[in-house]
């Protein structure tokens, strides 16, 4: 006889196993990402956005114009901010934080320390609750962090003129 008080059972089985993994699609808002597609999917294309605004204003010469240039400048830091926010709800399930700490990206100081947290500590190596990890990183990723590194070195002569 069955007792009215024992908890109830379940026929399922669990639809990950240990050693399933996905591959993460650009801007898709489930799953996981790891740290090298962290830099890669939340710089790269932040990066073609301002410098396509950029372009824009240049070719377009919309300094001259009082409405479009800011309109335009407050739509590309709407959408970079949105990509990196994105992105950092990702990282943050890759390691099982909660998403709220996406939050932290509003204060500035704070937030240099978060993103330098999510790029250093590696996320969960097997499934979690937001589901299975990333799959290894592809050429295009590795590609993409020779590309962030090279922006950043750039940025770093141009800024202090070494050379």
């Amino acid at each position: 006889m069955d007792n009215p008080y024992a908890p109830p059972a379940s026929n399922s089985t669990p639809v990950q196993e240990h050693g399933d993994t996905y591959t993460p699609a650009w801007f898709d808002a489930r799953g996981r990402i790891g740290r090298l597609r962290y830099l890669v999917y939340a710089t790269v294309p932040s990066t073609l956005a301002v410098l396509l605004v950029l372009f824009l204003i240049g070719w377009f010469d919309l300094r001259d114009r009082p409405i479009v240039m800011p309109i335009l400048i407050i739509a590309t830091g709407l959408a970079v901010a949105t990509v990196l926010a994105l992105m950092t709800l990702r990282r943050l399930r890759d390691m099982e934080q909660p998403g709220w700490w996406a939050l932290i990206l509003l204060l500035a100081p704070i937030n240099v320390l978060l993103v330098g947290f999510l790029l250093v500590r590696p996320g969960d190596a097997g499934p979690n609750r937001y589901g299975p990890p990333p799959s290894e990183n592809t050429t295009l990723v590795a590609a993409g962090t020779w590309m962030v590194m090279l922006m950043a070195l750039t940025g770093l002569v141009w800024l202090f003129d070494i050379g």
